[in-house]
């Protein structure tokens, strides 16, 4: 036999081999080692450090609306998004009446929302505006700030206030209106009110203003020759403003008072200082580059002292709490990879893969909340955290897939189970599933439960 014949033999073993490997795994509904949505999946799914991570089985599988059970971990949309936010409605004595988070698709500007009673999603604008690299809400969730590249332009990058309202009374649409207002081109940092009023701060060459989600009464609170600054907006009393962090380059943080305009130094002289500031302004979450790794620890503004809390990590994938202001949840990642921090992680090069943690500022205690596994999910690289007014809610963005997920820290109660309730004179005992003439069936009444980032353009 000649080679060539044998070569022509070989390749057609080989091509029917594949072919009917293929088959083979068609059949069974997935080929190995294939990339599985959760939640609603099943098999396993690898993801970037080669570790397999075992995903829901079909019984695990959720419907909103359908399943009464909500799972504790979920991820909202499968697309990339832009930013996520909390809104809630509220009645006139301030009891909130609904909770839905809301949020921006990257690729056409699509606002959703969904509601976190069911989980059940829906778009609320009718309105497509493409290519959005970040949506920052604010104002209660009625309003989001668009920040997109214009190429057009000499890659300018373009701000926009969108202000979301009710459908006007005489239409039938289902739809919010928008309003679209213009903020100046070119702004390189900017930060929306954490505590939900209407307000926001952006940057813009030397300039610093303050101004609201309508563009009303813009006023320049800072001024500053140096412009790589960092701004975080706690709430409508306080601003803060961090130097542009890296690895070897002594940082510094300032608080800045919007009303009387004056600005304090906080911290300096901190390599690769990154930092976040409860609503309160009482604690600032710092990060430091030391042997190769940002440290965390936290800063007491009053009593002006620094505390280890000895957890690796980086203050942008944290968030503190509302209702409990000494409260902060972390995104910690489990393994740390030899890289420059927090430059490295920036731009993309490094990612994680995080467990939630809960750290008390005052008395420096941690806690474990959650890994990733104890739910079969996927690897989370958790950023742009928000929490809900009530401390309940808590959503992020896997920077590996930009996709949002929400986890309640309060465990969801169970659906109510039915009840056989007796009539005067039976002996048939409550919880009976007796079917005698004269019960009556009720759902169980459930126990109450009392519960307690500066985002930027990278």
């Amino acid at each position: 036999m000649s080679k060539r014949n044998l070569i022509i033999i070989t390749v057609v073993i080989l091509s029917l081999l594949g072919g009917g490997a293929y088959w083979y795994y068609s059949q069974k509904g997935a080929l190995p080692g294939g990339d599985i949505l959760f939640p609603g999946g099943s098999g396993t799914r690898t993801d970037g450090g080669g570790t397999t991570t075992e995903q829901p089985t079909d019984e695990d599988t959720f419907t909103p609306g359908v399943d009464t059970r909500l799972p504790r971990l979920y991820q909202l949309h499968i697309t990339p998004t832009s930013g996520v936010g909390f809104f809630e409605a509220k009645d006139k004595k301030g009891v909130v009446t609904n909770r839905t988070v809301r949020y921006v698709e990257r690729g056409l500007g699509h606002i959703f929302e969904t509601q976190l009673s069911t989980y059940v999603e829906s778009r609320i604008v009718n309105e497509t505006r493409p290519r959005i690299s970040e949506a920052l809400w604010g104002n209660s969730g009625n309003s989001v700030v668009f920040r997109f590249l214009d190429t057009t332009e000499g890659a300018t990058i373009k701000t926009r206030i969108i202000n979301l309202s009710s459908p006007f009374a005489t239409s039938s649409s289902e739809f919010l209106t928008t309003e679209e207002l213009y903020l100046p081109d070119s702004i390189p940092f900017m930060a929306t009110a954490e505590d939900g009023t209407n307000g926001l701060f952006y940057l813009a060459e030397k300039d610093g203003t303050f101004t609201t989600f309508q563009n009303l009464n813009a006023s320049k609170i800072f001024n500053s020759v140096f412009t790589e600054w960092l701004p975080q907006f706690p709430s409508q009393k306080l601003v803060t403003l961090t130097s542009r962090p890296s690895e070897k380059v002594p940082g510094h943080m300032f608080f800045l008072d919007p009303k009387t305009k004056a600005v304090t130094k906080i911290l300096g002289n901190i390599n690769g200082l990154t930092t976040l500031t409860s609503h309160d302004g009482k604690f600032v979450l710092a990060s430091e580059s030391r042997n190769g790794a940002p440290e965390l620890s936290v800063y007491d503004v009053t009593k002006k002292t620094m505390l280890p809390i000895y957890l690796r990590g980086l203050p942008e994938k944290c968030v503190w709490g509302t209702k409990n202001p000494t409260l902060v949840y972390c995104g910690v990642p489990e393994a740390l990879t030899n890289a420059s921090y927090p430059d490295q992680w920036y731009q993309g090069v490094v990612s994680f893969s995080d467990s939630l943690w809960e750290i008390n500022a005052e008395t420096l205690a941690v806690r474990k909340v959650f890994t990733p596994k104890d739910f079969k999910a996927p690897a989370l690289d958790m950023t742009n955290l928000s929490l809900s007014s009530d401390d309940a809610y808590l959503v992020f963005i896997n920077k590996l897939t930009s996709t949002p997920w929400v986890y309640s820290i309060v465990e969801p109660l169970p659906p109510p189970t039915p009840i056989t309730v007796p009539v005067a004179g039976t002996s048939t005992p409550v919880g009976s599933t007796s079917t005698l003439t004269g019960t009556t069936t009720r759902a169980a009444v459930p126990p109450s439960v009392v519960t307690s980032d500066m985002q930027k353009l990278k």
